[in-house]
């Protein structure tokens, strides 16, 4: 009987016990990392679940982002502004509105210490909604004064006492100069 060594005795090419793979004509034969890598992802279910999620979304993703008609409908649906961001501070000719947490203070261009503080109470993907909350002596109805920032820059509102009645204020730009042209801002 032939020890399993045999073949190493002989000095020639040990045989395999199993038979040769058929190679197609052109193709590559598996070598045995690749071979291997391909078992473990078959063996291990979670990576085998993301690379096929990953292989299905991937078109469907790429599709979303070339077309234009589509991305007003998905910012819209997930609440994402047209600009794609919330400033934390917005101009206007006269003065600025600058975030704190939930307070605002809308300080004035010409004298740094006269400042107004609001308080913010709902915010949209369009619009950031304040309450006043600085005593203003030539406005009896202070405790009732609201203004909305238009979230990517535009006309900023306000109203006293009436929600539902706003009155156009002045123009506003963001950080970014969104809304107005930069000769339009001195």
């Amino acid at each position: 009987m032939k020890s399993p060594d045999h073949a190493a005795k002989r000095g020639g090419v040990p045989r395999n016990p199993a038979p040769a793979r058929p190679v197609r004509e052109g193709a590559v034969a598996r070598s045995g990392k690749i071979e291997n890598l391909l078992n473990w992802i078959k063996s291990n279910s979670i990576v085998a679940t993301v690379i096929a999620l990953t292989s299905l979304a991937t078109p469907v993703v790429a599709f979303v982002g070339q077309t234009s008609d589509l991305m007003p409908v998905v910012r819209k649906t997930l609440n994402i502004p047209d600009c794609y961001r919330y400033s934390d501070v917005y101009y206007d000719k006269f003065s600025y509105f600058k975030r704190d947490g939930q307070l605002w203070e809308e300080i004035p261009r010409d004298s740094g210490d006269n400042s107004y503080e609001f308080r913010e109470v709902h915010r949209t993907r369009d619009e950031i909604e304040l309450v006043n909350l600085t005593e203003r002596p030539e406005m009896p109805e202070w405790k009732l004064m609201s203004v909305s920032l238009p979230v990517c820059g535009g006309t900023a509102r306000y109203s006293i006492g009436v929600p539902d009645h706003w009155v156009d204020m002045y123009e506003v730009w963001t950080d970014d100069g969104t809304a107005v042209a930069s000769s339009e801002r001195h």
